[in-house]
């Protein structure tokens, strides 16, 4: 069962940072083709992840559950120029970009994320790994509405403003 603090905290912060309430909130759903099928400890740790064509340096590999890639969090989120705030009592996190005015919260174990007045369910919650956040590359996507491109020869992962 939830804990109800959990679940009203995420609330209370959703409307903050978001900006709306969640209940009219328009609902996207992204079917994100991330090939890692086969992929090995040893090619997790040869991922690249690159924003803008600067490669992000993280301080923990990507990760694969359930045959999804999901990638650290916060070094993403800050090579995009967010700023990233974790509120441990509700495990929620809230990135805010103030100069492209994008807000977009997670919650470990919630497969909802949401942002600018919308929301997305995703097959994969947020994890935490290391004492770090992952998230599959469709949060960065959808939230930034940015271009990500996946190349599973060279363990690339590309995530582009322009």
């Amino acid at each position: 069962m939830i804990n109800k603090r959990i679940l009203l905290g995420f609330l209370v912060l959703t409307i903050v940072f978001v900006g709306g309430t969640v209940f009219s909130a328009e609902r996207s759903e992204l079917r994100f083709p991330i090939d890692v099928a086969g992929f090995s400890e040893q090619d997790l740790s040869e991922i690249e992840i690159f924003v803008n064509g600067r490669v992000v340096q993280t301080d923990v590999n990507p990760v694969i559950r359930d045959g999804r890639l999901l990638i650290p969090l916060r070094p993403v989120f800050s090579a995009l120029g967010a700023e990233v705030h974790w509120f441990e009592d509700v495990r929620t996190i809230a990135m805010m970009d103030k100069e492209r005015g994008i807000r977009i919260i997670v919650q470990l174990e919630n497969k909802i994320a949401f942002g600018n007045k919308k929301h997305w369910e995703f097959d994969q919650h947020p994890i935490l790994h290391g004492n770090r956040t992952l998230v599959k590359p469709e949060v960065i996507a959808l939230g930034y509405e940015v271009e990500v491109d996946w190349n599973k020869d060279t363990k690339e992962l590309r995530i582009n403003t322009n």
